[in-house]
C-alpha cells in the first residue's frame, strides 16, 4: 500500500497526490478534484465528479395511458438525477411492459414491475454492483413471466438485457484491471461480482429452456430473491442463509435433457453460495486488518 506522510500548515491538514496516478487522470496545478466519504468513513478522492451529489427522484403517477408514462420515463431518464421511481397507480401486464420496452428502445436498464418503474440514469461501468443487481431482478422476472405463462418476445427481452449486463461487468472488469478508470468497486470485489455474474448468466440460458417445471422455476424465483437480500446486506446471517436455502435442495439423478437442466441449474446455484461465503471472509479479514 502506497503511503503518504499527513503536513501541516497552520489549522491546515494535507498531502501530496501521487505523480503517477496525476499523469494518470491528467492532473495538474489548475486541476479539480472532487473527496467522498465512503460508508467505511474512508477519504476517497475522485479526478471527476461523481453523481454522488445528485438527487433521488419519486413520482407517484395516476395514470394508465401509456404515451403520458412512457413520456415520464423519458423525463426521468433525461433529468440529472441519480435514480428514479416511478409508482403507478394500476398495475402493467407482460403485453404493456414490451410494448414500453419497445417504445423506449435502448434504455435496457428501466426495470418493470408490476406497479413501478425505476432506473439508475447515471449507471455506467463502474455500477457492477447495481448490473448484478439488475440480472436478478430479470431473472425473477422472467420466473415470474414463465409461471403466468406469459409473452415469450418479452422473455427473450429480459435474457438479452441479462446477457448485456454480463458484458458491461465483464468490460468494468478488465478497464478497472488495466488501470484505465477510477472505479468505486476494489478488484476483490469486481471479481466476486464478475464470477457471480457468469453464473447467473449461464443459469438464465437454462431457465429459458424449462417447460413445465413450476416446482424448478417457483425454486429458481425464491433463490433469486433471497440473493437480492444478500448483495444488499452481506452479513454473515444472511450468507448463511443463502448457502443452507442452497444446500435443501433436492440431489438430482440425471435421467434425460429435463433432470440434467435441473442438475446444471442448482450447480450455479452453488457456485454462487461459494462465492458468496468467499466474499463474506474477505470482508471479514479486510475489517480485521483495517
Amino acid at each position: 500500500m502506497n503511503s503518504r506522510k499527513i503536513q501541516r500548515s497552520g489549522t491546515t491538514y494535507y498531502l501530496y497526490l501521487p505523480a503517477s496516478w496525476c499523469r494518470e487522470h491528467n492532473i495538474s496545478t489548475d486541476s479539480v478534484v472532487h473527496l467522498e466519504k465512503s460508508t467505511k468513513g474512508d477519504l476517497v478522492v475522485h479526478p471527476k465528479k461523481t453523481d454522488a451529489t445528485l438527487s433521488s427522484l419519486k413520482i407517484d403517477l395516476n395514470e394508465n395511458s401509456p404515451e403520458v408514462i412512457n413520456k415520464m420515463i423519458l423525463a426521468s431518464y433525461i433529468n440529472p438525477v441519480k435514480k428514479f421511481s416511478i409508482n403507478l397507480q394500476n398495475s402493467i401486464n407482460s403485453d404493456q411492459i414490451l410494448n414500453h420496452k419497445k417504445l423506449l428502445g435502448g434504455l435496457e436498464f428501466v426495470d418493470f414491475e408490476e406497479n413501478n418503474v425505476s432506473c439508475h440514469t447515471s449507471l455506467a461501468l463502474s455500477d457492477t454492483d447495481i448490473l448484478l443487481m439488475s440480472m436478478i431482478k430479470k431473472i425473477i422476472n422472467i420466473t415470474k413471466l414463465m409461471k403466468e405463462q406469459g409473452d415469450h418476445d418479452l422473455i427473450q427481452r429480459y435474457e438479452e438485457e441479462i446477457d448485456k449486463a454480463k458484458v458491461l461487468i465483464s468490460k468494468s472488469i478488465i478497464a478497472s484491471l488495466m488501470y484505465r478508470r477510477e472505479s468505486k468497486m476494489r478488484h476483490i470485489e469486481l471479481y466476486y461480482i464478475g464470477t457471480i455474474s457468469r453464473n447467473l448468466e449461464k443459469m438464465s440460458d437454462i431457465l429459458i429452456t424449462i417447460e413445465k417445471d413450476m416446482d424448478l422455476i417457483n425454486t429458481i424465483e425464491s433463490r433469486m430473491e433471497l440473493l437480492l437480500e444478500v448483495l444488499n446486506d452481506l452479513s454473515q446471517q444472511n450468507v448463511v442463509e443463502f448457502i443452507k436455502s442452497v444446500e435443501a435442495l433436492e440431489i438430482v439423478n440425471v435421467k434425460d435433457i429435463e433432470t440434467y437442466k435441473k442438475k446444471r441449474i442448482y450447480s450455479h446455484l452453488g457456485r454462487i453460495s461459494e462465492f458468496l461465503c468467499d466474499w463474506l471472509v474477505t470482508n471479514i479479514v479486510d475489517n480485521e486488518d483495517n
